[in-house]
């Protein structure tokens, strides 16, 4: 029984092609490798998605580094309501609720990596597991309600509507899940819930300097906090969340270590207008080509940088505005303009298993060696 595939670019479909005529992983004798057969291809990884969770245990993709989103959510909830209270801690003085990144891979032997917590795959999938299952449901009732929205629809977001819905369970309190498409959508959403009144927002917000007007009316008429990714310039609260440079520098340098004698990398995301993506992609940057950390320092993302040495290139930053078949097409596209990359990095949750996606397609996936 032939399956259907549908291809989601011209060079998707030059790929299809060479697949068909059975060159499989082989590039032809007129193409940039010369005909050589192309190695597999290392995956990096940002994000607990589960085909990457079970890439790290079959060995197809290096690692990820992982953020909390069910902490995002449950730590929002919490402060939204201690900021109700009066409670005077409530807010650090940094104004910055650090949940730390860490990361996952298969080997068990090691405790730390580049600063960061080290977990078993086996051990985070058993904990991510019991979180899931231990989640409540938004509480209903006469008490306050908050307002958690995110900066996008995704399965990570998934992950921290539970903690959100626990937190109010906990509490006794009310709280309400936003998912928006788009800016246009999240602003539209934000307007939405001052006109009818809300005990406050924690918000991931998609452009913050695009938002400034209604994030500063969301401030003036409630308690306004950021999750996830920064509005820095606006007057909330407090950002709850993790450093985002500082975990992109723990990625590339995750990166560099899967690529002793060096190679050609290059790097995928949704957007960049996000605080936390700029962020994240520097740090991944100056980690992977060993610089010293500078979290001030913004990289052109269609330009090609390489390490002082040559050893390491970054061909580009592809973007795909949460569009998963752009998304997917990317990851194509770079196998065939680029067949000599030798790793691809997700930034965003989904961009990994597309990654996979087209990688297995290609022929190109990292298989363990056979014991």
């Amino acid at each position: 029984m032939k399956s259907i595939v549908r291809l989601s670019s011209p060079l998707a479909l030059a790929a299809a092609c060479l697949l068909v005529a059975g060159c499989g992983a082989r590039d032809g004798d007129g193409g940039p490798s010369g005909g050589r057969t192309l190695p597999p291809v290392k995956v990096v990884a940002f994000d607990e998605a589960q085909a990457v969770l079970q890439g790290i245990a079959d060995g197809t993709v290096v690692g990820t580094v992982v953020q909390n989103p069910f902490q995002y959510g449950y730590q929002s909830v919490t402060t939204l309501h201690a900021l109700t209270q009066d409670k005077a801690d409530a807010i650090p003085e940094s104004k910055f609720i650090n949940i730390p990144a860490r990361v996952v891979l298969a080997d068990e032997s090691r405790a730390e990596f580049a600063g960061a917590e080290v977990v078993p795959v086996a051990t985070f999938r058993s904990e991510l597991k019991k979180l899931l299952a231990g989640g409540g449901s938004a509480a209903t009732g006469e008490g306050p309600d908050y307002a958690f929205i995110t900066n996008g629809v995704a399965d990570f977001w998934t992950i921290g509507k539970v903690g959100a819905e626990k937190a109010a369970a906990d509490l006794g309190v009310k709280s309400t899940v936003i998912m928006p498409s788009s800016i246009t959508d999240q602003t539209r959403k934000i307007e939405d819930l001052l006109t009818r009144g809300t005990s406050g927002i924690a918000i991931s917000p998609i452009n913050p300097a695009n938002q400034g007007e209604v994030l500063g009316k969301a401030a003036a008429a409630t308690n306004l906090i950021t999750h996830d990714s920064d509005a820095p310039d606006s007057p909330r609260k407090v950002y709850i969340g993790m450093d985002n440079y500082e975990a992109g520098l723990v990625c590339g340098r995750l990166t560099r270590d899967a690529l002793p004698d060096g190679g050609k990398i290059m790097l995928f995301i949704g957007r960049l207008d996000q605080d936390n993506a700029q962020r994240r992609r520097q740090g991944c940057i100056d980690g992977i080509l060993g610089r010293e950390p500078n979290p001030s320092r913004r990289d052109d993302p269609g330009t090609e940088i390489k390490s002082d040495d040559g050893k390491y290139v970054i061909l580009g930053t592809l973007t795909d505005q949460f569009d998963r078949a752009k998304a997917k097409a990317n990851a194509e596209d770079a196998l065939l303009r680029h067949p000599d990359v030798a790793a691809m990095v997700g930034l965003f949750e989904y961009n990994p298993p597309l990654i996979l996606e087209a990688l297995e397609r290609a022929g190109r996936l990292t298989r363990p060696a056979a014991k």
